[in-house]
């Protein structure tokens, strides 16, 4: 969203340059304090939509917002009962643009869509505001120039006056700058990684920008869980790549370094070893200091458990494989001491049988019938995402580690920590009727899933590994089965009653969210309002 405002604001700001230029030239129009704060706002919305949220990026932002803020004031405050000039000053020609529309876009902005810049930074509008007076007030008393605001008239206000206006204005702009910059202070010193699940995107994707993963056409959980004071980050990694692959992502991005998969990872999977470097921009500042909560949802539940295991105890097989000077610190393990707790959503913990019914000859999905408009568009879906093969081996993808089989093997080979916090979120969007079927609630169910659905509602049978899928397994939330969300099979758990009961090094089963596969993100045609549910969730860990 940030990106389209500023975006709206750059063409604003080209239309309101293209006519003030029409009467007068460049190098008159910068004698005035609106033409300079209009020139940096539309270089820091340039600079926004071209790379993003960076700190530079932030500081100009806060800069411009607070500039263009204060040219409102002045112009509404005191230019306009000076000059009993509202139309020419505010409602027409460039003044329409760059005294009332632009301040007021590049407000919404910056409080609501934008990363806010450090509070300290409020001293960099003062300081270009200070500096232009000073320069305005040196060339009136010179009569290089003249105005262009009354109070710059330092030969007929006199000394005395002049100094009154001066000092009420830095008055004005220091108010200015301080709400502009404000954000309320952090609640707790935790850090909320977030991490997305299959065919899923974070905040270095551009598409976060529009729809958030987070809270989808609902607004971003991230943006409404920092400006609550709890401290909030969403990792971007492989929307297809297996749980190994994004967890190394995941760790980069963390701890601000270039993507490892390891060298003997990614000699076997086929792939290169580096990926993309996150120093310059990395999730968090003091990863390797700072308590953090990993959130992950869908396939993300596997990714940071994954995360959690090789971050604590490394890899042996990347050990034996690579020379020390060589190997990634994420491999050699022994860090993490500050991963207070592990949250997973409707996650594939032990596979989910969306994709294993297919691969099940005795399973007849001709039987069932599948209405039409279900059939049509959720196709993809009930047969899993599939990736595109770039060269990779077959099982470095989330599709196998998806499998039922695949999933449990695999944790078998991550340890459930006794420092460490444990809460499974099972989804269902299914029923029971009178005569004990399982069935899909077409309600809150997205007709993507539908199809899916069904057929995991109706599904009993064996895996490839011969593990029998029982009735147990039927209600689902159209992706993943409620029995599959709940704790990793054989690691020690039990059901949540209070918060006053909790301890470490144990899963515990949350009451299972009434929703579908999408809802804990915020639901794609049904809207599902989550940000409650985030904020109790992050009161929660915040009080273990």
């Amino acid at each position: 969203m940030a990106r389209v405002l500023n975006f709206f604001i750059i063409i604003f700001e080209l239309i309101a340059f293209s006519k003030s230029l029409k009467r007068q030239t460049l190098r008159q129009s910068f004698k005035f304090y609106t033409q300079i704060s209009n020139f940096i706002a539309l270089l820091s919305s340039i600079l926004l939509v071209v790379f993003g949220q960076r700190d530079f990026v932030d500081a100009l932002r806060l800069l411009a917002t607070s500039m263009l803020v204060m040219t409102f004031i002045v112009t509404a405050f005191v230019l306009v009962p000076m000059s009993k000039d509202a139309k020419g000053l505010l409602f027409s020609g460039s003044g329409l643009y760059h005294h009332l529309i632009i301040p007021m876009l590049a407000l919404v902005s910056y409080l609501f869509a934008e990363k806010k810049a450090a509070f300290y930074l409020i001293c960099l509008p003062l300081a270009v505001t200070l500096i232009y007076g000073i320069i305005m007030l040196f060339l009136n008393y010179k009569k290089k120039v003249e105005g262009p605001y009354p109070f710059f008239m330092v030969r007929s206000m006199g000394a005395k006056l002049t100094a009154l206006w001066m000092v009420a204005l830095m008055i004005v702009m220091a108010l200015v700058s301080s709400l502009v910059a404000y954000k309320k202070p952090f609640v707790t010193d935790i850090r909320y990684v977030y991490v997305h699940g299959l065919s899923g995107w974070g905040s270095y994707d551009l598409q976060n920008e529009f729809i958030p993963y987070w809270g989808l056409s609902g607004g971003s959980v991230i943006r409404y869980m920092n400006n609550r004071g709890y401290e909030s980050v969403d990792a971007s990694v492989d929307p297809t790549g297996s749980a190994w692959d994004r967890a190394c992502e995941l760790y980069a991005q963390l701890s601000g370094t270039r993507v490892d998969y390891g060298a003997a990872h990614s000699a076997k999977a086929g792939h290169e070893r580096f990926g993309k470097d996150f120093s310059r921009e990395p999730l968090l500042s003091d990863f390797g200091s700072s308590r953090f909560v990993l959130i992950g949802h869908s396939f993300g539940g596997a990714t940071i458990r994954l995360f959690s295991e090789i971050l604590r105890n490394g890899s042996e097989e990347e050990r034996a494989y690579t020379d020390e000077a060589d190997l990634s610190d994420f491999f050699k393990g022994g860090n993490g001491d500050n991963l207070l707790a592990v949250v997973t959503l409707a996650a594939p913990t032990n596979g989910t049988t969306a994709y294993d019914l297919y691969e099940d000859e005795s399973f007849d999905r001709s039987l069932i019938e599948i209405p039409e408009e279900y059939e049509k568009n959720s196709d993809a879906v009930s047969r899993g995402t599939k990736p595109a093969l770039d060269g990779r081996q077959s099982w470095d993808y989330a599709s196998y580690d998806m499998h039922i089989d695949n999933a449990i093997a695999m944790n078998e080979g991550i340890t459930t920590f006794e420092d460490v916090y444990y809460f499974a979120y099972p989804c269902s969007s299914t029923d029971t009727d009178a005569d004990g079927v399982v069935v899909p609630d077409p309600e809150i169910t997205e007709s993507i899933f539908m199809k899916g659905a069904i057929y995991m509602s109706r599904y009993t049978g064996y895996t490839k590994g011969g593990l029998y899928i029982g009735k147990d397994w039927q209600s689902n939330d159209g992706l993943v089965n409620e029995e599959s969300a709940k704790a990793p099979v054989g690691a020690p758990s039990e059901q949540y009653l209070d918060t006053s009961s909790l301890v470490p090094g144990r899963w515990y089963v949350m009451p299972t969210f009434r929703g579908d596969h999408m809802s804990l993100q915020g639901g794609l045609t049904n809207k599902v309002n989550v940000k409650p549910f985030y904020l109790e969730l992050a009161r929660m860990l915040a009080g273990l």
